[in-house]
């Protein structure tokens, strides 16, 4: 009875969050970022949840599952939220200043959530950070997207930088085949606008004429799948695209990976060919900038400059030592503390409760 007691007591302490969710277009990654915030927040114990989220949404049954407060929001009443900040108090029941922490996802709620909420935290997940402007504090998940945010917003709420965590899943650093053995060249790509495929193809067709020897593969699918591979018909016929395939298999069938976007905040494929131990070689991106600390862990390229990518990959091809450098870089740098789940909950935990914002 007496530990029921302390139970309800701590209960009754902790801070109110209001985890703000909408449905977007790219559900299957919103979702997913939903959930590691979600699930981070529960293993916490720390705040007494309610949840706004569209019915049949992953996070509508994971907050009836988990006994969360859950208010379900229609499509209609998103839309008039975007456009009417003074009607969250009127529907979703809630008096002014009810919550104490508001968590969002979406720019637009920040306003509406400040009637409701003491402290509104947004999560860029992108770079169209100006849209959290009304935000007390900002989470974004790399540092090239917070000096953007500094100079689009003036007098804007502080601003943090807070990336994914990576669980690693590979034991070891793949081994090199011997200088008899050809190498195999990836990328991986959503094929949608701005993914960089195109450089990959270009870069394909000029280091093949140096290095015929080389196997080129892409991986993944999308709307612009059928232009890609007509590209790649014309110029690159020799390139294999071998569709989608999990981090085990891709990296199982290369030997260097290339991430080409043109802007990525986070790539999940570039940690995971590093977490395999594969060189890799990026764009110089927002993302990959921090996760490779600016070249100091694998080379960088000029972004959309497939013929800088050629010749940096045709340098890496004639020194296989250098190659096996940043493997071993690569694999190390996925595991330093930066990346852990300990260090991403500890201090999405500070951000949460400090007094910090505006």
């Amino acid at each position: 009875m007496h530990k029921d007691v302390m139970a309800n007591e701590q209960a009754a302490h902790r801070p109110s969050l209001l985890f703000f969710a909408p449905d977007r277009a790219d559900a299957a990654l919103a979702e997913a970022a939903y959930m590691l915030y979600l699930d981070e927040l529960l293993d916490a114990q720390q705040f007494d949840i309610t949840i706004i989220a569209p019915n049949g949404s992953r996070l509508a049954d994971r907050a009836r599952a988990e006994g969360l407060t859950l208010h379900p929001l229609s499509d209609f009443a998103r839309k008039l939220l975007m456009r009417t900040p003074q009607l969250w108090p009127i529907l979703t029941a809630m008096r002014r200043w009810r919550y104490d922490i508001a968590l969002t996802h979406e720019g637009y709620a920040c306003r509406g959530l400040g009637v409701i909420a003491r402290k509104v935290v947004g999560i860029c997940h992108d770079d169209q950070v100006e849209r959290f402007s009304a935000a007390n504090q900002i989470i974004v998940l790399n540092s090239g997207i917070a000096d953007l945010a500094k100079d689009l917003i003036e007098d804007g709420p502080p601003i943090e930088v807070l990336p994914y965590p990576y669980e690693c899943r590979f034991d070891s650093v793949k081994t090199l085949p011997d200088e008899q053995t050809p190498l195999r060249i990836g990328t991986s790509a959503p094929f949608l606008e701005g993914d960089g495929l195109g450089v990959f193809i270009h870069m394909a067709q000029l280091l093949k004429q140096s290095h015929p020897e080389i196997h080129f593969v892409v991986a993944g699918n999308g709307p612009t799948e059928h232009d890609m591979k007509e590209l790649a018909d014309h110029i690159a016929p020799f390139i294999e695209f071998v569709g989608v395939a999990s981090s085990y298999e891709l990296a199982n069938s290369i030997d260097l990976f290339c991430l080409t976007s043109r802007d990525t905040a986070y790539s999940l494929d570039l940690c995971s060919m590093m977490d395999a131990g594969l060189a890799c070689v990026a764009t110089c991106t927002n993302g990959a900038m921090d996760i490779l600390k600016g070249g100091m862990v694998a080379p960088l390229v000029p972004i959309d400059d497939a013929f800088m990518l050629a010749v940096q990959l045709q340098e890496l091809l004639d020194d296989r030592a250098h190659i096996y450098r940043i493997k071993k870089a690569c694999y190390e740098r996925i595991r330093e503390e930066d990346f852990s789940r300990a260090h991403f909950s500890y201090r999405l935990q500070n951000l949460l409760l400090s007094r910090s914002g505006r």
